[in-house]
């Protein structure tokens, strides 16, 4: 006899996938698939939650609690949000619901009216936000998650409206502590815009960017914001973001040279902390940054790039083969009371016989 048990039942789903993912060649659109979920697994395990089925690109989840349901939920809305700041239309987004009833286990699976109720308000529910049953909404601890209601709705298959929730989120500043900021910039570019045509413009854009990414996912770095020819990332190690300004620069370099571009990359790495709320950034970290990242550009030539750290990212070095490639110049931040030493990386002389 199959027995009824009351569960707490948590639906993602990928908002407008179909457009994302068809752009995507067939290993980058399963490697994208892989990740969501394991990004899932690992909030949902933190507020004791599991998958127990996948639906495409969405997955069903229980969880113990509508509280940490809810909390897990709000959780992945964050963590999104704080790794594709400013991504406009290209931001994986989810939406999510939240139910509370009665389901029976048939072959390994679970069925019951809340899977079809909870289906319905999927339906209705916008990207980036998290709807309730009012079962589940009854059930949340109030102190610790907000909620107001949606409508009443005509859901099909249901004959009277029915009451849909929404967790009012609030949006909370986040500190970034002891973070390795990276801030690019390309030289010249805006007389690139003022002579060359949008096609040339857009070759460089789209370069930049496919560099930019691959350079982010090699090297374990968030992309923080990107703004005309410019990127802010972030590293959790210092020599990783010393290996990805390299690596990112020499790559630009044979880029530019034969598109005949004129745009050299500059690149500035500073260690300290930032704040975002939403999507803005600030704080002493970008600060610096931003400073070094425009009195480096002012004292390269014509023609040149660049590399420019902070002594906090030299200090934090692992071992000397970075060290001693970088240079100490003299360069005003207006920062004197952190007394920053500001350094230049020299390029690798290759070996010849």
């Amino acid at each position: 006899m199959t027995q009824l048990r009351t569960a707490v039942l948590m639906k993602t789903d990928v908002a407008h996938s179909t457009q994302q993912f068809r752009a995507l060649l067939a290993a980058d659109r399963q490697s994208l698939i892989e990740e969501h979920r394991s990004f899932l697994v690992r909030h949902a395990a933190h507020e004791g939650g599991r998958i127990f089925k996948s639906d495409g690109d969405g997955y069903w989840l229980e969880f113990s609690s509508v509280t940490a349901a809810a909390r897990a939920a709000v959780a992945m809305m964050e963590a999104l949000r704080l790794a594709q700041p400013n991504k406009g239309d290209d931001r994986l987004s989810i939406r999510v619901v939240i139910g509370l009833g009665d389901v029976a286990t048939l072959d390994n699976d679970l069925a019951g009216e809340v899977l079809a109720l909870m289906a319905r308000i999927e339906a209705i529910t916008p990207p980036d936000e998290i709807y309730l049953t009012l079962a589940a909404r009854h059930a949340l601890t109030s102190a610790e998650v907000q909620t107001t209601l949606v409508e009443r709705f005509q859901l099909k298959g249901f004959a009277e409206l029915i009451p849909v929730y929404r967790v009012a989120r609030r949006h909370r500043t986040h500190i970034i502590a002891d973070a390795y900021i990276f801030v690019s910039d390309l030289r010249s570019f805006t007389r690139l815009t003022d002579v060359e045509p949008i096609a040339t413009i857009e070759r460089v854009l789209d370069a930049l960017d496919s560099l930019t990414q691959t350079v982010a996912r090699e090297f374990d770095a968030t992309i923080r914001f990107s703004v005309g020819d410019s990127y802010c990332l972030t590293f959790s190690d210092a020599a990783q973001a010393m290996a990805a300004a390299e690596r990112l620069s020499l790559t630009w370099e044979a880029v530019n040279r034969e598109g005949q571009f004129g745009c050299p990359i500059n690149i500035a790495l500073h260690r300290g902390s930032m704040s975002t709320f939403r999507s803005f950034l600030y704080g002493e970290g970008m600060t610096v940054a931003g400073r070094l990242q425009a009195a480096s550009a002012k004292i390269l030539a014509g023609g040149e790039g660049g590399i420019f750290v902070t002594s906090a990212v030299r200090d934090a070095l692992p071992n000397e083969s970075w060290r001693s490639r970088l240079r100490p110049i003299a360069l005003d931040l207006r920062s004197e009371p952190l007394a920053l030493q500001v350094y230049t990386l020299a390029r690798e002389v290759p070996v010849t016989s």
